[in-house]
């Protein structure tokens, strides 16, 4: 299984990398496992901060149309 490190910008989006600064999620690349990660919280949780509902929504479509 194959994890993807990502991390929440200034700006409040997420982005998707192994060095980015910050705190950062470790999740599979599975969209299952991602909507899963989205929809438990686990991104919340990680980043020790809220996020935006639409940065939520950009990475689930990113991701999932990508894979």
């Amino acid at each position: 299984m194959e994890l993807m490190r990502y991390a929440l910008d200034a700006d409040g989006t997420i982005s998707a990398g192994r060095n980015l600064p910050g705190r950062g999620a470790w999740v599979c690349l599975d969209a299952k496992c991602l909507e899963s990660a989205v929809a438990k919280g686990a991104f919340a949780r990680a980043f020790r901060t809220s996020v935006r509902r639409e940065a939520l929504d950009a990475l689930l479509n990113e991701q999932c149309h990508a894979s």
